[in-house]
C-alpha cells in the first residue's frame, strides 16, 4: 500500500508482476540417450535457472513453476492443464518459458496457447524461439 506522503507527491511503488515458469522436457526414447539427449531433471533444472534469471532481469516475481516431463507422445499434459487453470484464475501476469516448443510441438497449438493468453490479458515470454515457431510469436505474442 502506498504511503501518504507518495501518493501526495504523486509516486507510487509498483507491485512487481507476477511470472509462471513453465518448464518442459521430453523423456528420452530408447537409443537416444546414448546419442547425447541430456538428462530430463538436468534439464528442467537448467530451465528453471535460466527463467529465474530472466524474471529477476525483468522485475518479475516468480508465484508459480510447472514442471512437465513428457514421453515422446503424451496422452496427457497434468502440468500444462494447472498452468491453463491457473491462467484463468489470473494467478498470474506473464508466463516465462524456455522455447515455445516447451509448450507445444506443433506451432498451431502455440498459436492458440498464445491467443488464448492474450485474451485473458497475459503475456507468454520465451527466452529464445527457434524458427518454426518465429511466424507463430510474431503473429499471435505480446503485444498486437
Amino acid at each position: 500500500m502506498a504511503s501518504a506522503a507518495e501518493l501526495a507527491s504523486g509516486r507510487t511503488l509498483a507491485m512487481p508482476e507476477r511470472a509462471a515458469l513453465f518448464l518442459g522436457a521430453r523423456l528420452p526414447t530408447p537409443g537416444k540417450k546414448s546419442r547425447g539427449q541430456p538428462d530430463p531433471q538436468a534439464e528442467l533444472a537448467q530451465q528453471e535457472r535460466r527463467c529465474r534469471d530472466y524474471a529477476a532481469a525483468t522485475g518479475y516475481q516468480v508465484a508459480a513453476v510447472f514442471r512437465e516431463v513428457l514421453p515422446e507422445l503424451p496422452e496427457s499434459r497434468p502440468e500444462l492443464k494447472r498452468l491453463r487453470t491457473a491462467m484463468w484464475h489470473r494467478a498470474f501476469d506473464v508466463v516465462v518459458a524456455a522455447s515455445p516448443d516447451r509448450l507445444y510441438i506443433d506451432p498451431d497449438r502455440v498459436a492458440r496457447f498464445l491467443w488464448e493468453a492474450r485474451v485473458l490479458g497475459l503475456r507468454v515470454e520465451f527466452l529464445e524461439v527457434p524458427d518454426p515457431y518465429v511466424w507463430v510469436v510474431k503473429e499471435y505474442g505480446w503485444p498486437l
